[in-house]
């Protein structure tokens, strides 16, 4: 993609700021009741004085601000920035000590990099903690999917004949060795990577370390006056990128080996899910280890005594942002709303206890809070608010945090007030569930003796012209889950099968894209291949064109799927006709994803204009040299519909590199 097509311009935005009824309708009544919420903050910084956003950085939004140490910010001039900033910035070239703007964009690319991989490790590092006490009987939880850990354990080369404690344990330590102690190579990169792919990473330098010791070389890399190798630094952040997706795979294998393999379910998407007669809990973030103790105690029969006795008919759990999807995928759970939704859920006034863990967690929601009875409750060391209850989570003692947890929204539920509000309207159905597991079972029935062969044959004969992952966040800088929409819509149509992970799939679920009916949106020949599998499923209905993959940090079972396809056919991933969006993305950790699956080889849509575009070379690398070294590259495209046009093309042209119809 040519540089002079990246530019700082507004996101396209509608003059509504989400593109489903129910979320305009609660910004409308948080608006009534002086409630400022993310919707409103951003359309401060959307107002413009001729044209020029005045609130937004032009400096930070190139990535040409640089803060590493207090002979600055040095901000670079651009030769095409507009006249505002140049009144306002030195015509300097480079930073006080002689950095250039390559080395100052890619240095805070990496940052950005390095900070999503350690959340994501983070996350990796709880689960694998959680396993190795669980084998080790300190727990409360159980190993649910032995199977699934004798397969894990297979990948690692681990004997899982001396038991399942045994296995657990060993691959337990593996991972933690992954993550935090020094070694040359990451067992979980190289195990669950396609040998084409890992050869690729090896010559390249791209096979990871201990994620440890890449953050630690990662820090000592961005301060001032060390590296300053722009293709050094955008390497590394392709190594991390690569650690990211193994602490990925790490945290989907292990949840699924102590909670199990997520299977189709259907359930209900929309803020109606909350209930007026039962005492609600939201709970909100992105580990599930907690989250599956309060599912479990929320039908406890002394909570419920208690719960009644308070005037209330029950115990109503509801997910948002993608610990809502982990409980979904495995419960049933409905999701109250996505990461941008968390403030308008309480703004209901109908929330007795607001419970968080980790990530993408707006410390605003205790301002919002503060306005009902709503307990805003803390789990995890990581992610405090100042006037938060907290409720430390520790895996030994999980199951009295949730009673207490629970007991603390049962206490709350009569001090509710009566300003409660609900927008019109019911929630949307919807079909979650999907793993790499359930999609193989599916098609055993068709093919028991090679499952992969009836994908393969659809693939091949154009039924399924291709895949594309949705993926990342919903954002506040366009018109809210309006691109996922557009682009899934314009995809099925033409065949392509479309995988949700996120608040991405949360997005296509407040369509109504998660559902059987959904189907009259895709074209014919991948339309009969839906009914098909639906029918082999058991449904009795085609399945959704729009298969819900799980949460962010299983865009790692996307990985592993496409890597047992690679495999199979012999052909590099880089090869295969599949693609990823991230038409909202906004966090450090989609950076890291995708930063990952373009080493991988994947090519990946961005619908947010990444803060690197103050450097032609560093763009260059991203959208073109990346696609020569590993075979994947960034493409930059702000409107849905052509992001779709060129996610289209680029499937035709990989078909057409394969020889398969086009």
């Amino acid at each position: 993609m040519a540089v002079k097509s990246l530019s700082i311009e507004k996101q396209m935005r509608s003059a509504r700021r989400a593109f489903d009824d129910a979320t305009e309708e609660m910004i409308k009544h948080a608006e009534s009741l002086g409630i400022e919420t993310v919707f409103n903050r951003q359309a401060k910084y959307d107002e413009s004085f001729l044209g020029i956003e005045k609130s937004r950085c032009y400096f930070g939004a190139s990535g040409v601000c640089c803060r590493q140490c207090v002979m600055g910010p040095c901000r670079i001039w651009l030769e095409d920035m507009p006249m505002i900033y140049r009144l306002s910035a030195a015509k300097l070239n480079k930073g006080t000590c002689g950095a250039s703007v390559d080395t100052i964009v890619a240095r805070n690319l990496l940052m950005m990099v390095g900070r999503g991989t350690a959340a994501h490790a983070s996350h990796a590092l709880h689960v694998a903690s959680t396993l190795l006490k669980t084998a080790q009987n300190k727990t409360p939880y159980k190993i649910k999917e032995p199977e699934k850990l004798r397969s894990i354990a297979a990948k690692l080369d681990i004997d899982a004949a001396q038991g399942t404690e045994s296995a657990a344990i060993e691959a337990a330590s593996t991972a933690i060795s992954d993550l935090v102690h020094d070694k040359s190579a990451m067992k979980f990169a190289t195990s669950y990577c396609p040998a084409s792919t890992g050869k690729t990473l090896l010559g390249l330098g791209a096979i990871p370390g201990s994620v440890g010791s890449e953050l630690l070389a990662e820090g000592h890399e961005t301060s001032m006056g060390t590296m300053a190798d722009p293709v050094s630094l955008i390497l590394h952040a392709a190594r991390l990128g690569v650690a990211d997706i193994a602490s990925l795979i790490i945290s989907s294998e292990f949840q699924d080996v102590l909670f199990g393999i997520p299977a189709p379910v259907q359930s209900k998407i929309g803020f109606r899910v909350l209930d007026a007669n039962k005492v609600n809990v939201v709970i909100h973030g992105h580990v599930p280890l907690l989250s599956e103790k309060l599912v479990e105690l929320s039908e406890d029969e002394e909570l419920l005594k208690s719960a009644k006795a308070s005037g209330a008919s029950g115990i109503n759990i509801v997910g948002c942002c993608c610990t809502g999807n982990e409980v979904l995928m495995r419960h049933g759970v409905p999701l109250a709303g996505s990461n941008l939704q968390q403030e308008l859920v309480i703004a209901t006034g109908l929330v007795e206890a607001f419970v968080a863990d980790i990530q993408c967690i707006y410390p605003n929601v205790e301002n919002v809070a503060e306005k009902f009875h709503t307990k805003i409750i803390t789990t995890m060391k990581e992610a405090r608010l100042p006037g938060a209850l907290h409720i430390p989570f520790q895996e030994e003692y999980a199951d009295e945090a949730a009673r207490r947890i629970l007991e603390t929204a049962v206490a709350n539920f009569q001090k509710r007030g009566k300003n409660t509000y609900l927008p019109k309207g019911e929630p949307k159905n919807l079909i979650a569930g999907f793993s790499v597991e359930t999609c193989l079972g599916v098609l055993s029935k068709i093919n028991p003796a090679d499952p992969l062969k009836p994908l393969i044959d659809n693939i091949v004969s154009g039924n399924i012209y291709g895949a594309v992952l949705l993926a990342g966040c919903t954002s506040s800088k366009v018109t809210a889950d309006a691109s996922h929409v557009t682009i899934a819509k314009a995809l099925m149509k033409q065949n392509v099968l479309v995988i949700a992970t996120g608040c991405a799939a949360q997005a296509c679920a407040r369509a109504g894209l998660l559902t059987p009916d959904a189907s009259q949106y895709a074209g014919d020949r991948l339309k009969g291949v839906l009914g098909l599998l639906g029918e082999t499923a058991g449904l009795g209905k085609p399945l959704p064109p729009v298969w819900h993959f799980g949460s962010c940090v299983d865009n790692g079972r996307v990985v592993i799927l496409a890597g047992a396809l690679s495999e199979k056919l012999g052909v590099p991933v880089k090869d295969l006709p599949i693609a990823a969006s991230a038409a909202e993305w906004m966090t450090e950790k989609a950076a890291a994803i995708g930063t990952g699956a373009v080493a991988l080889g994947l090519t990946v849509h961005l619908g947010v204009t990444p803060p690197v575009i103050g450097s032609p070379a560093v763009v260059s690398l991203l959208t073109q040299k990346s696609e020569e070294l590993f075979g994947g590259k960034f493409i930059v495209e702000v409107d849905p519909v052509k992001a779709a046009q060129l996610l289209l093309e680029h499937i035709k042209e990989k078909r057409r590199k394969l020889g398969l119809a086009i």
